[in-house]
């Protein structure tokens, strides 16, 4: 997403390993193994894992008094943070534990004489020391990545429910993406359609772009529109070139325009209209699935999606391709070290802008023989949930 001021405030206060905003990326290079069978994506995803649990584990320290210090916090939710750290907790010692599943005697990151369902005591034991030489460049850019990135989570929670986002649902018909089998990931595209070939807009082309990049890939996936780019856009083409342009794909609402649908007094109405739209045009790619714009949402908003027959839909792993500071190398490195880490989900890129348009191909040959499954959007259940 386009991460909300909040962090914007943490981007700043970052030290930066890559890209003029300030975001930590990590160096994909430094890992010395190749990542191309599924023991070498469990080996690589162990590592991601344990230096994360290590980064969790010490993050206790960060009580109340010590949130309050970062840029843009004014109050701090304990609860919410707890609830993320538990959240975390379930998740990785999970994940730890399948990706644990074909260690061999003294492989690297494996759990040892520890169960590995006892995740903290593993990560608590790992330490720079115990890696072996040649994974000590690796690790110590891991751990400043990881704690970059707990420090997002954290502080998304921290200001949770006043300000939300992706970090945490309100009820069950918000689906993030965890639901997902392993190794199992759905491409999802935000902010579309941009104008087309026949504007002179410098990012005009780019939702063509990305289709054409994911039919030559031979993959789908979801897109959130904008209503009142789809209608602009749709009464500079025709019925049928919106339904040529996103055929094969899913296409859920964005809202109607770009803002927060947390603070807006007309969300519900620009939730209806962009779902009417969207339905009325693309009768075969459209889906009721609404993505709020920045995660941000009414928390009293699941009983009106569910009388309208609509789910909402957020991301567990956002790739940051939103960021004109970090390069297309930025975006694969960062989402590749969470797709390591989370081992399934929903991944957020932007078809309004063009880095995915590179990412995307390159993940998908990286990822060619590490028993990785790209989601068919049509496979998943939009049918939303609750009384």
């Amino acid at each position: 997403m386009v991460l909300t001021a909040i962090l914007w405030g943490i981007a700043a206060a970052t030290p930066s390993a890559a890209g003029a905003s300030g975001a930590t990326i990590p160096h994909r290079a430094l890992w010395p193994d190749p990542i191309n069978s599924p023991a070498e994506f469990d080996r690589a995803s162990r590592a991601e894992i344990l230096v994360f649990a290590r980064e969790l584990a010490e993050s206790d320290a960060l009580d109340e008094a010590a949130l309050k210090n970062r840029p843009g916090v004014d109050a701090v939710d304990m609860a919410s943070v707890e609830r993320l750290r538990h959240k975390l907790w379930k998740l990785l010692t999970a994940n730890y534990v399948l990706a644990s599943r074909g260690c061999v005697a003294n492989e690297a990151f494996c759990p040892g004489e520890i169960d590995p369902n006892n995740l903290r005591r593993v990560a608590e034991a790992f330490s720079g020391a115990l890696v072996q030489p040649r994974y000590r460049p690796w690790f110590e850019d891991a751990v400043r990545f990881q704690r970059s990135y707990l420090d997002e989570l954290v502080l998304l929670a921290a200001v949770f429910p006043h300000r939300n986002s992706e970090v945490e649902t309100f009820n069950d018909n918000e689906l993030t993406g965890w639901d997902l089998h392993d190794r199992q990931f759905l491409l999802s595209f935000d902010d579309g359609p941009t104008a087309g070939p026949r504007q002179e807009a410098p990012n005009a082309e780019n939702t063509d772009r990305t289709l054409d990049m994911l039919r030559r890939n031979n993959i789908n996936a979801v897109f959130f529109a904008i209503g009142k780019s789809f209608r602009m856009r749709l009464r500079d083409s025709s019925d049928e070139a919106m339904k040529t342009l996103y055929s094969g794909m899913c296409v859920g609402s964005h809202g109607w325009v770009h803002e927060s649908h947390a603070t807006s007094p007309q969300w519900q109405e620009s939730v209806a209209s962009s779902s009417k739209l969207l339905a009325d045009n693309l009768p075969d790619s459209y889906v009721p699935a609404f993505r709020p714009p920045y995660g941000q949402r009414s928390p009293d908003s699941g009983p009106y999606l569910r009388s309208r027959g609509l789910r909402l839909i957020l991301w567990n792993i956002d790739s940051h391709d939103w960021d004109d500071g970090l390069t297309a190398d930025d975006v694969e490195a960062r989402t590749m070290s969470l797709m390591l880490l989370w081992r399934r989900g929903f991944i957020l890129f932007h078809d309004f802008f063009p880095r995915a348009q590179t990412v995307v191909p390159r993940l998908v040959s990286w990822l060619a023989h590490d028993g990785i499954a790209w989601a068919d959007c049509h496979d998943i259940n939009w049918t939303p949930r609750g009384p």
